[in-house]
């Protein structure tokens, strides 16, 4: 099995960088339908938009429904839960009419869990009790079947960045870290919202985040060759050795 992940386009409109944007997304859907195998799946870790209005999902969808594989897509703190799911529609809700954005997808040989790690009030992220039962709930369920988590905020602290704690407090980061690890079934966790390429672990869980699609927000320290060329990774997954990953470069460079 194999799974592309983007992350963090701030596909917007009006900015400076908008055309960019578009630009550097389109590259990413053009160089996932040429990869040979093609991926099975491909994963927006968030942030999407840059506000969360429904004429940037429009804009975004224009280019995402060029993809040649199924997408799925968390929601980033500088997306619109509403808009979001009225886009892209959500299939298996593991929680129906709350305003959480949580879903299971059941399609492959690794059961994909995306969270929601959204906070109502910050850009930070933020869990609760209602989200971390509903995940142990779903971790219930197939007991011996591996699965892989995808959320925008990590749970673990990012040592590059200038704000190491990505959750607003150490009991959110509490309450998704015994979620994930109740039941020993999560094998990797998978995360945008730092912009850069950066790894832990959240308990025995292990965690990484990959480079934001928008190449004016990125940072980290990249070739000379990549400084303006969008990046996103490819996750394989095998039975014996789980996920190896690595980082691919889409368009010219």
């Amino acid at each position: 099995m194999i799974i592309a992940q983007i992350s963090d386009t701030h596909i917007d409109l009006d900015g400076p960088h908008s055309a960019d944007r578009m630009h550097h997304l389109a590259q990413c859907v053009e160089d996932i339908n040429g990869l040979d195998p093609r991926p099975d799946v491909v994963l927006h870790t968030g942030d999407l938009t840059n506000l969360g209005k429904p004429e940037e999902y429009d804009a975004a969808k224009t280019i995402l429904d060029n993809l040649s594989v199924p997408l799925y897509l968390a929601a980033g703190n500088r997306d619109d839960r509403h808009a979001l799911r009225a886009t892209f529609p959500a299939r298996d809700d593991l929680l129906p009419g709350s305003p959480f954005l949580q879903y299971r997808v059941d399609d492959f040989p690794v059961q994909l869990l995306v969270l929601d790690t959204l906070s109502e009030s910050s850009n930070k992220g933020d869990y609760c009790a209602v989200r971390a039962d509903s995940l142990r709930a779903a971790l219930t369920e197939d007991a011996a079947r591996p699965t892989a988590a995808f959320m925008h905020h990590p749970a673990f602290e990012v040592v590059e960045s200038d704000y190491p704690l990505q959750f607003e407090t150490q009991e959110s980061i509490a309450m998704i870290r015994e979620a994930l690890n109740d039941h020993g079934r999560v094998i990797h966790a998978f995360c945008g919202h730092t912009h850069r390429a950066t790894a832990g672990v959240i308990g025995d869980v292990p965690v990484s985040s990959t480079p934001s699609i928008a190449v004016d927000l990125r940072l980290g320290a990249y070739p000379d060759a990549l400084q303006s060329v969008p990046l996103y990774q490819l996750h394989r997954f095998d039975a014996t050795q789980g996920f190896v990953s690595e980082m691919r470069a889409a368009g010219p460079h």
